[in-house]
């Protein structure tokens, strides 16, 4: 269209510059050299200017000469600023000379002042939102979008919102390809009694009472587990955006340990752990008793009292079952305390008793005591071992 335009106008002007000279009668001098008021007109050329695309506004030197294409026969010799304006497009200056009346032609392309902006979506479908604005939905071309910073919004049923800033260039195209999340699942956990810990996929996210809103769609394996009690485990699949319940109860999976010994004042661990002291039984004062549940399954028991030597046992406990140890701890002889007396003799023995006179009550032997005086000791120092 612009080549035929452009032929038409530079047809014209060949037509303008070709024209003969009217016909002058014989006899009979020419304007120029019978008129004394002779006027020379200022030499201008010709100038056609188009642009891409067509129709831009048209200013010379600041004052608006009209749309493009253009024809313009009134410009003087000399240098011009053309400046080309079109919706839609970057404006843009240009300096051309007109030199002679040899005919010109002035060319302006104009860059497009926004972007084109493909998205394809998996799945395909999805509704797309620019700056607030709907667009239609995937897969999709956009153009006319402005440069810079875009809010892009691409949401689907059933699938997470997809939210960006997107920055464009002017007159540049880009392409989105974007994998769209399916909305996860919710999965509330229930256990009887509560306070399980709560496994999914051998993970461990907390105790019961437990929502987990971000569970992926598929199948998971969950599982619960509490001191006492047996797991209980069972696999769960979940769909798109679906809300699940799951309620565990849990049954007691222990046994009970007993045990009676002398004397009174035993502590009592079960797999290192202190659970409590054997404390005198009402229908034995002789033995001590201690008693607790614990789950079923190998322990180990440890006896121990300050002076006597321990007792270490390995026990197997079984569902609803009582095992009972009786035991009976040894004193042991691991003296204390070192006396030295005034004459040089040096005693070593367990500590009994500091008397208000400042005497000193020392076991030598087991279930063998005497008594210093304090003006016959020296010295008194702990026994380190």
């Amino acid at each position: 269209m612009i080549n035929l335009i452009t032929k038409i106008v530079l047809g014209a002007w060949l037509a303008v510059l070709c024209l003969p000279c009217p016909a002058q009668e014989p006899g009979t001098a020419s304007a120029v050299s019978t008129s004394p008021q002779a006027r020379l007109d200022r030499l201008t050329g010709l100038v056609l200017l188009r642009s891409l695309p067509i129709g831009a506004d048209i200013e010379i030197n600041g004052v608006h000469r009209g749309k493009a294409p253009l024809l313009l026969t009134d410009l003087p010799f000399g240098k011009y600023r053309l400046k080309a304006t079109s919706l839609g497009y970057l404006s843009r200056d240009v300096e051309f000379e007109v030199e002679n009346r040899a005919p010109q032609l002035v060319t302006v392309s104009l860059t497009s002042d926004s972007a084109v902006l493909t998205i394809q979506t998996e799945p395909l479908g999805a509704a797309v939102k620019v700056n607030g604005l709907s667009k239609g939905v995937t897969p999709c071309t956009l153009d006319r979008l402005p440069s810079g910073e875009n809010e892009l919004i691409i949401s689907l049923p059933d699938y997470v919102v997809y939210r960006s800033k997107i920055k464009l260039q002017a007159n540049e195209s880009e392409n989105l390809d974007i994998t769209l999340k399916p909305v996860p699942a919710v999965l509330s956990v229930i256990t009887i009694p509560s306070g399980a810990r709560i496994f999914v996929d051998e993970k461990l996210y907390g105790q019961s009472p437990l929502t987990l809103d971000e569970i992926e769609v598929g199948s998971h394996v969950v599982r619960s587990e509490m001191d006492g009690y047996a797991p209980v485990t069972r696999t769960c699949t979940f769909q798109q955006g679906e809300k699940k319940v799951e309620e565990f109860r849990l049954e007691q999976n222990v046994g009970t340990i007993e045990v009676m010994a002398k004397p009174d004042g035993i502590k009592v661990f079960i797999d290192d752990v202190e659970k409590g002291v054997l404390i005198p039984a009402q229908d034995n004062p002789v033995a001590a008793r201690f008693s607790s549940t614990i789950p079923v399954g190998g322990h180990s028991v440890s006896l121990r009292l300050k002076g006597y030597g321990p007792i270490e046992r390995r026990v197997n406990i079984e569902k609803g079952q009582t095992v009972t140890l009786k035991e009976i701890l040894k004193r042991v002889f691991n003296a204390d305390t070192r006396i030295t007396l005034r004459n040089g003799d040096v005693i070593t023995g367990i500590l009994a008793e500091r008397l208000p006179n400042g005497d000193i009550k020392l076991e030598t032997q087991i279930g063998i005591f005497k008594t210093f005086v304090s003006m016959d000791i020296e010295t008194i120092e702990a026994v380190k071992h």
